[in-house]
């Protein structure tokens, strides 16, 4: 039976059942390609039940995250093409699931190297919308699952925290306030905004053409890297023996070759400078932080707990600031 008539008769039924699932799996990966219309089976058959066993969250959220990471070149890039699909597919509905479509999004950017900053907008989005389109308080798993897409390396801050995303969380803090919000959302609210103002993101991964061109090079068997050392030291050798010494000196020319002692100085060096520009708040980090905080005329704990945090963190920050800390934190 093909996929499309499985996904038929489940819909039917309205029911996913561990039979199902095995089945699923033997039509999906049983030629291990997973393809966009594949996909798009499993989304109907998410949409078009209500019951269904805790086996299909892991099927969905394993045949989906390989489709959108791992299907094409260079693994761990996700196409604009993927990331459009996926926002239109989620969005098509109006309604965003919580432990399949939402999950989904986080977790492709916690595992990919590279996203378009479409999606990872669109993740920020998602989560921040579930909370207040529920019941308007803030749960320790939504904490958590804030904390892993914008500390993702392919979310919007890449391992720090941007600007936009400060911003959302203000929103989202206004948005909540009074409300019985999780302790651990005060804590995440006063670190991530923090890193807003005192780190910088640093290395990003290279863009997808570059990455394939890296990738054609090392297997290129005429001009790659592989032939490069063969013209130095000969061709692969025969016997076993041989073959320990060729790889021997493999390793060797591997460390001394410029190219090798480049392969991760872009990261080394944007490490540092991030390093060296992660420092006290300045003037127009003051100026926007006392904007934001008193915008709606009013202050609370989350927003006291962020400024002495600041004070102990970043003891020298710009004069702007300085009242408002006086203020907050006295």
């Amino acid at each position: 039976m093909g996929l499309i008539q499985i996904g038929n008769d489940i819909i039917a039924r309205g029911e996913v059942t561990t039979a199902d699932i095995l089945a699923l799996r033997q039509a999906i990966f049983g030629d291990v390609v997973v393809t966009r219309e594949e996909a798009e089976v499993l989304f109907l058959i998410d949409e078009g039940t209500e019951r269904r066993v805790a086996e299909w969250r892991v099927l969905f959220l394993e045949v989906l995250t390989d489709w959108l990471i791992r299907q094409q070149e260079p693994l761990g890039y996700i196409t604009d093409q993927q990331a459009d699909w996926l926002i239109a597919r989620i969005e098509a509905d109006k309604r965003a699931r919580d432990g399949t479509e939402i999950e989904l999004v986080v977790r492709v950017l916690e595992q990919a190297d590279s996203a378009p900053a479409s999606l990872a907008a669109f993740g920020l989005t998602l989560v921040t919308r579930s909370v207040v389109e529920n019941d308007g308080v803030i749960r320790a798993v939504e904490v958590e699952r804030m904390r892993r897409l914008m500390f993702a390396p392919a979310g919007p801050g890449r391992l720090a925290i941007s600007r936009e995303e400060a911003e959302v969380l203000f929103d989202l803090n206004d948005a909540t306030r009074g409300a019985a919000n999780d302790p651990s959302w005060t804590d995440f609210f006063m670190r991530a905004v923090a890193n807003a103002v005192t780190a910088a993101a640093g290395w990003a991964p290279p863009g997808r053409e570059e990455a394939l061109r890296r990738e054609r090079w090392l297997a290129d068997p005429e001009d790659g890297i592989a032939e490069a050392f063969a013209r130095e030291h000969g061709p692969l050798p025969s016997t076993k023996l041989g073959l320990h010494a060729w790889v021997g000196q493999a390793f060797a020319w591997a460390m001394r070759t410029p190219s090798a002692d480049g392969l991760y100085a872009e990261r080394v060096e944007a490490n540092a400078r991030a390093a060296s520009t992660a420092a006290p708040v300045d003037a127009l980090e003051a100026r926007w932080l006392v904007d934001r905080i008193g915008r709606d005329g009013d202050f609370d704990d989350n927003e006291r707990a962020l400024i002495a945090f600041l004070r102990e963190l970043a003891p020298h920050t710009d004069e702007a600031l300085q009242p408002l800390i006086d203020r907050l934190a006295a």
